[in-house]
């Protein structure tokens, strides 16, 4: 009996390998497209809010924290986050909605209420009854848009940040400012909470300036507070003066945004 030529084995396990991974691929991953398989377990990989058919009840996995991370980088100081909430065809109205009004929560307290805007839209993609549950939003971030003359108020996570006019440290004259600190005060006069007020700047001036520049805002922001009733003792004043900037320094807004005292109070 002659032997089998070794080159013809090898075309015969090399055919037969071939199809097998083809088989598996087609047959058992169900993805011939190139595509990833649509199954819970690709699905889930991404850590963005999922919905199931019909439900307005996320589901976060365990990557949700590092997507929710990256996401509230990609916004500026001030800006705020517009949720675009998907419903598909032959889910009820307002679905899209209630599923972006879900992920708002989601969102809280890093962003705060304030900064926050819903909308919904109607899409047609692969979420189906019995399918496997799949992002249902979109998200954007709505840039601040202010004034230079102007300042602002900006809720944060943790902190209340003060935007500052060019040059400017009188800011217990701004109406607005007055009116937020007077509510600040009243909620933590009784209390044993200390403020902690830092002032920041642009870059314009030296060095030295601008960290007596900081001193001064934040100085300006702490005798408000006092003045309202809340104890010298409980309150430390610090200035980073222009080495924290959070924007841009080349710009006239990223200028605006880095003029700023940043009140953190600790309970």
């Amino acid at each position: 009996m002659s032997k089998i030529p070794l080159w013809l084995v090898l075309l015969v396990f090399g055919g037969y390998s071939v199809w097998a991974v083809r088989f598996w691929h087609c047959h058992v991953c169900k993805c011939c497209d190139g595509q990833a398989p649509t199954t819970e377990a690709s699905a889930k990989t991404t850590g963005e809010p999922l919905f199931k058919w019909m439900a307005n009840v996320p589901e976060p996995d365990a990557n949700f924290a590092a997507w929710k991370k990256a996401l509230l980088a990609r916004g500026g100081q001030g800006d705020t986050l517009l949720i675009t909430g998907w419903q598909r065809p032959g889910e009820p109205d307002g679905i899209g909605l209630a599923r972006a009004e879900a992920i708002k929560r989601l969102m809280m307290p890093e962003v705060p209420e304030s900064r926050i805007r819903l909308a919904s839209k109607t899409v047609q993609d692969g979420l189906t009854q019995g399918g496997p549950p799949m992002g249902s939003a979109d998200y954007s971030w709505l840039k601040m848009v202010l004034p230079m003359e102007e300042g602002a108020i900006i809720e944060a996570d943790q902190d209340v940040i003060l935007l500052f006019p060019f040059r400017s440290t009188e800011y217990d004259k701004d109406p607005k400012v007055e009116e937020y600190l007077k509510k600040l005060v009243e909620k933590h006069k009784t209390t044993s909470a200390t403020f902690l007020i830092v002032g920041h700047t642009d870059d314009v001036g030296t060095d030295e300036y601008n960290l007596n520049l900081g001193r001064a805002r934040a100085q300006s922001i702490a005798n408000v507070l006092i003045k309202r009733g809340i104890a010298a003792n409980r309150i430390q004043v610090d200035s980073r003066g222009k080495r924290e900037p959070v924007a841009d320094n080349t710009t006239e807004d990223g200028r605006h945004r880095n003029r700023r005292v940043v009140i953190t109070v600790k309970p």
